[in-house]
């Protein structure tokens, strides 16, 4: 009886933390009906890790970090150093996913290291963040690419797409902002103000539906149906195309630059001094790192792809090394450009390398550059779609959701019901809500898998020393403790409305948990099944 009473106590009692062995975690994974076809290899990752970095945060985000927006700080030509900032953050992050990925590599990415070290509980937390994460950054890369896809017709075939087509339902401005908004179109719209400490934010609702982005989401669900390998050809095709481009835009940049114009560099970068650069100092470039992280969660997609992977311990480690380091440098060297041809004030929020090309008076370039950001955003939506599903299915397969959603195709091996699924939640997004609200909440679900991912290196470095580590990451648990300060600290630059509405996203995700998860997962059912044995 003392044997029952001391199994019903753990299930009570350390329930909520309850953590799963690596070896069972493995073997789990070797299970024939669940089991994921292996077709990548190193240069895949890399793709797959480029893929999902360059596009959105260049194409996208990098004007309005820059010149600010809406309730944010500018970061100036001063954005470079937070992307310096944001790429030592993510550099410590990516030897710590570098490091769990070699030793267990499974497609359930910072959700499988946490159920392995800080138990069940929290890893559905960092699981329902990397769901937040996944399809959130995607609903927002969907809506840049309806952005691009609309200046690209406009500018090269003037063709103009009805507004109630390329707009989002759902608009947010801060009361002042509505100085600056055409009362004509704010007249036609629900506004609603929504008061917190600190601020206040006015949603306006419209009837439109941001068509191309649904479209383009529901395209790409359909390809990765059809399998990894398809996906990774076609990602390497835009790859190459919006890296080209990039590449392309720096080139002219630093023609114009040097080649007579050096004095509107100095004029933009040092006119007053550090105040020009960094017109908001230290706080306008943590904002600037909060904003643009959003950028940054590809290497987190290369994990996600362990498990589809031919020699995960060696083509992990550089498949995520290799693409932070290509991305960090671009990134950098884009936004130089940018912010040392354009003044602030005239960066365009929404597409600010088209609008440095023109500034610079080469507009038989600007098509090129429609087509490498819409290139970009595409090969993003790929790998985020992804990477999302993975995280779906590895969470049905522990069976904290239904393990129905786990099923894999017996065609093509991909989870196709939670690529359906996610297809679904992304595309509706996409057509509703707006960018920045998108990105913002994307930051926070990153950010939280960074976090967790060091936190739990750290862990099994003191719980399981000897367990054999193909990749290590170097100077003990310094590299994961600066990974874990670092993510808290741009997690501070995030704002208040933000918060808010993903507290309630965590909200619905803590009563699906203690309404099936807690109750139904493969750990709770050997609990039980050990219990009725004794008994």
């Amino acid at each position: 009886m003392s044997g029952i009473a001391g199994v019903k106590q753990r299930s009570l009692l350390s329930r909520l933390f309850r953590t799963k062995n690596l070896d069972k975690i493995l073997a789990d994974s070797a299970n024939q009906e669940h089991q994921l076809k292996k077709t990548l290899t190193a240069f895949d990752l890399v793709i797959f890790g480029v893929g999902a970095m360059i596009g959105a945060g260049i194409f996208v985000l990098t004007g309005a970090a820059a010149a600010g927006s809406d309730g944010h700080l500018a970061a100036g030509p001063a954005l470079t150093l937070s992307f310096v900032l944001t790429g030592i953050i993510c550099s410590f992050c990516a030897l710590c996913y570098s490091e769990f990925s070699a030793m267990a590599p499974i497609s359930g990415s910072a959700y499988t290291y946490a159920f392995s070290t800080m138990g069940e509980f929290v890893a559905w937390i960092i699981g329902w963040a990397l769901v937040l994460e996944y399809a959130v950054g995607n609903m927002a890369v969907a809506v840049g690419w309806t952005g691009s896809i609309k200046a690209f017709l406009a500018s090269t075939w003037h063709v103009a797409i009805p507004s109630w087509m390329v707009s989002n339902t759902i608009d947010t401005v801060s009361p002042e902002g509505l100085s600056g908004v055409d009362m004509s179109i704010v007249l036609q719209k629900i506004p609603f103000v929504i008061p917190f400490t600190d601020m206040q934010q006015v949603l306006l609702i419209q009837k439109a539906f941001n068509l191309p982005a649904f479209l383009i989401v529901w395209a790409v669900t359909a390809l990765l149906i059809r399998g990894v390998s398809e996906s990774a050809s076609t990602a390497a095709v835009m790859v190459f195309t919006k890296t080209t481009v990039v590449l392309l835009f720096i080139a002219v940049g630093a023609l114009f630059l040097f080649g007579g114009h050096m004095d509107v560099l100095q004029t933009n970068w040092f006119a007053h001094g550090w105040k020009t650069f960094a017109p908001n100092g230290l706080p306008g470039i943590v904002t600037g790192a909060s904003t643009i992280f959003f950028a940054y969660i590809g290497f987190d997609a290369v994990s996600t792809a362990a498990e589809e992977t031919k020699n995960p311990q060696r083509d992990i480690p550089i498949g995520i090394m290799g693409s932070l380091a290509i991305c960090t440098l671009l990134y950098i060297l884009v936004t130089s450009v940018i912010t040392g041809i354009v003044p602030l004030h005239q960066i365009n929020k929404e597409a600010a390398v088209v609008g440095a090309i023109n500034f610079m008076g080469y507009p038989w370039a600007s098509w090129m550059i429609s087509v490498g950001a819409i290139a970009g955003l595409t090969s993003v939506l790929l790998v985020l779609q992804m990477g999302g599903t993975r995280i779906f299915y590895s969470i049905a397969r522990d069976g904290l959701l239904p393990k129905a959603l786990a099923k894999v195709h017996p065609k093509f091996q991909t989870p196709h019901i939670c690529t359906i699924l996610m297809g679904l939640f992304v595309a509706l997004g996409s057509g509703l809500l707006p960018i920045n609200l998108l990105a913002e909440m994307c930051n926070i679900g990153t950010l939280g898998a960074f976090m967790i991912v060091c936190i739990g290196v750290a862990i099994l470095r003191f719980t399981d020393p000897d367990r054999k580590r193909p990749f290590r990451a170097p100077f003990g648990i310094l590299f994961p403790a600066l990974g874990t300060i670092g993510c808290i600290y741009v997690m501070s630059g995030l704002p208040t409305f933000t918060w808010v509405v993903t507290g309630a996203w965590f909200l619905l995700g803590m009563a699906l948990y203690f309404g099936y998860g807690i109750w139904n997962s493969n750990l709770n059912q050997e609990e039980e099944l050990e219990v009725e044995l004794l008994s």
